[in-house]
């Protein structure tokens, strides 16, 4: 049988076309299956540690002052110093100090923070977290984002 230009594809044809493409469409989604599988599988393996972050000198940080890297502050107060976390409980944005107010502010959703990392309004359900803090030998200050601790902890300053 002959098939000129001009003559529609004959039934058979058409019909391998029909396999050839549902069988495309089959592997294609197979394969997108299993990468998001493996993704699913490699997601369990736990955030990556964050290294250490130094902030500087301990002594030259006054009361009052906060010393903000990344999503760390580190403040002083009376008592000494402190660091807190600057990731908003509630969703996770980053809260900016806002010095002419005294406290820091929740760009996203409104929520406010005091100094010390209370929560003072918005939808955050609690407060900033505290972050361990140390002296190295030279006095500059070392936070470590990995580990917390209650944000009523602070470094002696001697």
């Amino acid at each position: 049988m002959d098939v000129t230009p001009d003559s529609p594809p004959s039934r058979r044809a058409w019909l391998k076309g029909l396999a050839l493409t549902t069988w495309a469409g089959l592997v294609a989604a197979l394969g997108l299956g299993l990468g998001a599988a493996l993704r699913l599988a490699g997601a369990g393996s736990g955030p990556r540690a964050r290294p250490r972050l130094d902030l500087g000198l301990a002594a030259e940080l006054k009361p009052g002052q906060v010393v903000s890297r990344e999503d760390v502050a580190i403040l002083r107060d009376a008592q000494g110093l402190y660091a807190l976390s600057l990731v908003c409980p509630h969703l996770g944005c980053r809260p900016v100090w806002r010095a002419e107010e005294g406290r820091f502010l929740c760009p996203c959703h409104g929520s406010a923070f005091a100094p010390d990392g209370r929560r003072l309004m918005g939808p955050a359900p609690r407060g900033l977290a505290g972050l361990w803090l140390e002296l190295d030998s030279q006095g500059h200050a070392w936070v470590d984002p990995n580990r917390g601790v209650e944000a009523s902890r602070r470094l002696a300053l001697g």
